[in-house]
């Protein structure tokens, strides 16, 4: 009788070393590495149309002209981009990728998008609570923002068959505040024929 539950605990955990061999594989690969494995939006996507676009404005007149007229960087607040895809495309990730462009950049100042706001309209409440008075952060202080940089996706597909071509179309836009002038405008295209 002994025998047997001895073969059972050999045999056990072998087998479970044997189905686990047969699990997923994951291989790391360099952030910037392009990979498209079903012909819709990535992050490869997101991140090169927002380096395109931001390299682009940031080479137009309005920065330039807004600091030689008033003896400082535009302040910019950026607008989550609004997707109007058939597919589903995370919005903050070309979002965050443009605010990190247009801050690295160093010829803007950039304000925080609603959500980060009420973060810290939040933490400024609390401190008047809480915090001493020497750390406590004063309210109406906010910088405000002279340009809304605002975005849209939109997709279109056209398939037949086994070959599907999925166009994209990122358009962004610059808006003067004060004017409601459009200070900046760029539309980039993507297109991708995908074969199964």
């Amino acid at each position: 009788m002994k025998l047997p539950l001895i073969a059972a605990c050999l045999v056990l955990p072998a087998a479970a070393l044997v189905v686990a061999g047969c699990g997923t594989s994951v291989q790391r690969e360099d952030e910037t590495a392009v990979i498209d494995l079903s012909g819709s939006w990535n992050d490869t996507d997101s991140r090169l149309v927002a380096e395109e676009m931001i390299k682009d404005s940031l080479q137009r007149p309005w920065a330039a002209d807004f600091t030689a007229k008033t003896s400082r960087k535009p302040v910019v607040r950026v607008r989550r981009v609004l997707i109007r895809a058939e597919e589903v495309i995370n919005p903050a990730i070309i979002t965050d990728s443009i605010v990190q462009e247009l801050v690295n950049s160093g010829r803007v100042r950039a304000v925080a998008e609603e959500a980060l706001i009420d973060q810290a309209r939040n933490e400024r409440a609390d401190q008047e609570k809480h915090a001493s008075a020497d750390s406590r952060k004063e309210s109406f202080q906010e910088l405000g923002a002279d340009f809304v940089l605002t975005g849209t996706i939109e997709s279109q597909l056209d398939q037949e068959g086994s070959k599907a071509v999925k166009y994209y179309k990122a358009t962004f836009k610059l808006v003067d505040v004060t004017t409601q002038e459009i200070a900046w405008q760029r539309s980039k295209a993507v297109k991708k024929l995908v074969k199964k």
